[in-house]
């Protein structure tokens, strides 16, 4: 499908495509929207427990959220564009380094 593997999402679109035989465009589409609100509802339920927890630690989301934000908004915009430039494969190869060497660093953190 092309799509960052999100559990539930990718369920309901493999079985959209290959259960239901449902086109490609209206599975992702359906999985997008399910992982939205999904996501929505876990935000809204985190940002009620900042809010209880006190000011420090929502200014302290907030902050975070701040810088955050941007990034996301350009790194998917510029994302495809420049995956779009590069062979597939190397992208495959890529992902798999940075997934081992984030594995690594939690590793370390944990052993520590």
């Amino acid at each position: 499908m092309g799509l960052v593997s999100t559990g539930l999402g990718e369920m309901n679109g493999y079985f959209l495509l290959q259960r239901c035989r449902v086109p490609s465009k209206v599975s992702v589409a359906t999985s997008v929207f399910v992982v939205s609100i999904t996501a929505l509802i876990a935000a809204s339920g985190h940002l009620l427990g900042f809010v209880q927890s006190g000011s420090e630690t929502l200014l302290t989301v907030l902050r975070l959220a701040l810088f955050t934000v941007p990034g996301v908004i350009l790194g998917g915009q510029i994302g495809p564009l420049v995956a779009a430039r590069i062979p597939q494969r190397v992208l495959e190869i890529s992902l798999g380094f940075l997934f081992i060497f984030v594995a690594a660093l939690t590793l370390g953190q944990v052993m520590l």
